[in-house]
């Protein structure tokens, strides 16, 4: 069989955690090996092999639905980043100022009759 390193996932997983992707690999047919990592002893190396694409995008939601990362991959890149929240307080506080105003009828542009 001809491996090319590029159609493998590898994940490192708890022993507490292989059976749920077992499973995932027998429903959907794909190739796996699992070996004990020599360090720390209690995880375990498991390595997919990926031969379609349909095959990697379904194990990439498989994945990411059970939190589980792969290995090797920086997984900084690949975060979204966070919304600042003081740009999103101050827009809200400055609406709620201008409705409050509005309300009690402080508003510069209002006239009095």
């Amino acid at each position: 069989m001809n491996t090319n390193p590029m159609n493998d996932l590898k994940v490192v997983l708890k022993k507490k955690n292989i059976p749920v992707l077992v499973d995932f690999c027998l429903e959907e047919s794909v190739e796996f090996t699992v070996k004990p990592q020599a360090f720390p002893d209690t995880d375990w190396e498991f390595v997919m092999k990926i031969s379609d694409i349909q095959t990697a995008v379904v194990a990439g939601m498989f994945l990411r639905e059970n939190r589980i990362e792969i290995s090797g991959m920086d997984q900084q890149k690949y975060k979204k980043p966070v919304k600042k929240a003081k740009e999103e307080e101050t827009t809200e506080k400055q609406a709620h100022t201008r409705l409050l105003a509005d309300k009690e009828g402080k508003n510069d542009n209002s006239t009095i009759f």
